[in-house]
């Protein structure tokens, strides 16, 4: 399974659209919200809500995988989510975003993920966005943060 994730676009609809185009062949385009843009302006990613948004996105998404759920949200309230709280959820993959700041760990069983920001990130002056692939077989995941400048 290949997932593209985004987040914290704010508006810009051009750069959605450039992530969206060139990389083909996903089989989830997830937007961990402040898309801040209607419905119509989506080239074809899953959304949840931010706190910047108005359309009536879900808050959360949780999809069945083979090696357990996938878990997305903005993560507006991630902070008051301990460590334990998370593993304790039984998430496989667990996607954020809110911060404006690539992450990446794995906290006992679950990935946990924030893609950083497209368009105004806080830990450096190129946007980012995250590919993350699981093996069907293995359920070993790998990922790749990538840059975009503005």
């Amino acid at each position: 399974m290949k997932i593209l994730a985004v987040s914290d676009s704010h508006g810009d609809e051009e750069i959605l659209k450039k992530v969206y185009r060139d990389h083909p062949g996903f089989d989830l385009y997830l937007h961990c919200g402040d898309f801040c843009l209607d419905h119509s302006a989506n080239p074809g990613f899953l959304i949840v809500k931010g706190n910047c948004d108005f359309e009536d996105f879900p808050l959360k998404i949780d999809l069945p995988t083979k090696f357990g759920i996938l878990h997305a949200e903005h993560g507006d309230g991630i902070y008051a989510r301990s460590s334990s709280w998370i593993e304790k959820q039984g998430y496989f993959l667990y996607f954020y975003g809110h911060t404006h700041r690539k992450f990446a760990a794995k906290i006992g069983k679950t990935y946990l993920f924030n893609p950083g920001s497209l368009t105004r990130p806080r830990d450096g002056y190129l946007g980012s966005y995250l590919a993350v692939d699981v093996d069907e077989t293995s359920g070993e995941v790998t990922y790749r943060f990538f840059d975009t400048e503005r």
